[in-house]
């Protein structure tokens, strides 16, 4: 079964891993339906679990490229079709 949902947040901690002589935070991602979020699928208020994952920071750097070149390219598209966007 796949789903998705329709908010994204992160933050350093609180799961560690073990390193030489310490631990470092890793960077917890969270996927979630915030209020008010409705699934496209059924017209119903979305009420999906929150989903967790921890990432290694380079990991997380990674993919926090990776979102800004997605999202710089979705607005390209965007505004070369002429349809309306807000930042």
């Amino acid at each position: 079964m796949s789903c998705h949902r329709f908010e994204i947040d992160a933050s350093a901690g609180p799961a560690r891993e073990r390193v030489i002589g310490g631990s470092q935070p890793l960077v917890r991602v969270r996927l979630f339906d915030g209020p008010g979020v409705v699934d496209t699928l059924t017209g119903e208020p979305a009420d999906g679990e929150e989903v967790f994952t921890d990432l290694r920071a380079t990991a997380a750097r990674e993919l926090a490229l990776k979102l800004l070149c997605c999202a710089e390219h979705a607005e390209q598209i965007t505004q070369a079709a002429g349809w309306l966007w807000q930042r």
